[in-house]
């Protein structure tokens, strides 16, 4: 139509049908048969109708986007999470609309307020903010948590027990006997869920909390030299994988000098030098499954789901057997608080 936008009532016009069936096509298409979709589907690409989201809100409609907050976009952890969604919906016709909050509550609950009018629900990964803060922001809109757990809202999250466990387990049956576990922030759930178990470990030198970045892991190594630990347990692969930078730039080797375990197995701990042992987490499938989740909860499922997804160990070149006499003397500093 030449020079003037295209309207709704056009496009109904054109498929002979009436208004309110064009929205629920464009809004809830499950609920109109085939030949009525596809007659509406043609007068859209003949007119060029591009649907107005905030009408379709205001009138009850699906938007048609997922908004989705993560603490650090750089992370390949929470990369292959956003990826894993981005794809779910552009099979399901939808836009992901993303947001990096750097680890920060106020940039959390700002993100989610610039993102509240234009998305159907929210995927938020290791949130910081409190809950009362993000139900205070979302209000009725649809919210599911990727590790992390809180009552009434859906969720789905790794086995932290079995991190520790897998990651310990495996350096003790080594021989190491005075094994370093690291805790994460404080902040998220997972470091907290981690340091229950930590608390019932014996023998465990506890480190941290320590940021789960590459620089971090650097930092770190040069207090793991100075102490008696002869085997780690990182929070995650990217801080692992700093920590074997840091014992490579002071001389020293893994795993001849520390033995190391990452968590997560993103691809660059399998692509190091030497690869990394980790405890490999379905990633892909946190953002498969929290997708699901939000999409069961947009279309109208009230129950609240929280799923546990397993871990598993990947034994690769980064630890080895403690040398005869090493790691002898139990040490535990720096309790979980």
């Amino acid at each position: 139509m030449s020079g003037q936008a295209v309207t709704l009532a056009d496009v109904a016009l054109a498929a002979g049908v009436h208004p309110s069936t064009v929205s629920r096509v464009l809004s809830r298409p499950q609920l109109i048969g085939e030949p009525t979709r596809t007659a509406v589907h043609e007068a859209v690409a003949r007119l060029g109708y591009v649907p107005n989201r905030a009408a379709r809100q205001l009138a009850g409609g699906r938007v048609g986007s997922i908004g989705v907050l993560v603490p650090d976009i750089t992370n390949p952890f929470f990369a292959q999470i956003v990826r894993a969604v981005q794809q779910g919906c552009r099979d399901a016709g939808q836009t992901m609309l993303l947001a990096d909050t750097d680890q920060r509550a106020d940039e959390e609950l700002s993100g989610a307020r610039a993102l509240a009018g234009s998305v159907d629900g929210f995927v938020v990964c290791s949130p910081v903010a409190d809950m009362k803060g993000w139900r205070s922001v979302v209000g009725d809109t649809p919210l599911v948590l990727v590790n992390r757990r809180a009552n009434g809202i859906s969720s789905v999250a790794l086995d932290q027990r079995a991190i520790v466990e897998l990651g310990v387990q495996h350096l003790r049956d080594l021989g190491h006997r005075t094994i370093g576990v690291v805790r994460g922030p404080t902040a998220y759930w997972s470091s907290r869920e981690r340091d229950r178990v930590i608390r019932t470990l014996d023998g465990i030198t506890v480190l941290g909390p320590v940021a789960p970045d590459f620089q971090a892991g650097i930092a770190l190594a040069a207090e793991l030299m100075a102490s008696s630990v002869t085997g780690v347990l990182a929070f995650n692969d990217v801080q692992a994988l700093g920590i074997m930078a840091g014992y490579r730039a002071a001389g020293r080797s893994v795993p001849h000098d520390l033995s190391v375990v990452g968590s997560d197995d993103i691809a660059a701990g399998a692509m190091s030098d030497p690869p990394l042992t980790t405890v490999t987490a379905p990633v892909q499938q946190l953002g498969v499954t929290a997708l699901q989740l939000i999409e069961q909860l947009i279309a109208g499922g009230g129950a609240t789901d929280e799923v546990s997804l397993p871990v598993s160990l990947t034994i690769r070149r980064t630890t080895k057997a403690a040398a005869r006499g090493a790691g002898t003397h139990l040490a535990r500093r720096g309790e979980p608080q």
